[in-house]
């Protein structure tokens, strides 16, 4: 499973498939996965705040590697 996958699974369990597909916008994931990731964590804490968007998302840093902001 790739980066991106990945990330659209977390938005799909809690917001739907609908605002996981906003995903597609976001920077490319092979070649920008901080960037990518960054986005992904500005967009989900819109709906869950920061906190929760940071929990979610830890997981996916942790396993890219990926120094989170």
């Amino acid at each position: 499973m790739s980066l991106k996958d990945e990330a659209k699974s977390v938005f799909e369990r809690i917001l739907g498939s609908e605002v996981a597909k906003q995903l597609d916008s976001f920077d490319d994931p092979e070649k920008y996965p901080r960037a990518f990731l960054d986005e992904c964590l500005y967009f989900l804490e819109k709906f869950i705040g920061k906190e929760a968007a940071k929990k979610k998302l830890k997981p996916l840093y942790e396993k890219y590697k990926i120094k989170s902001t």
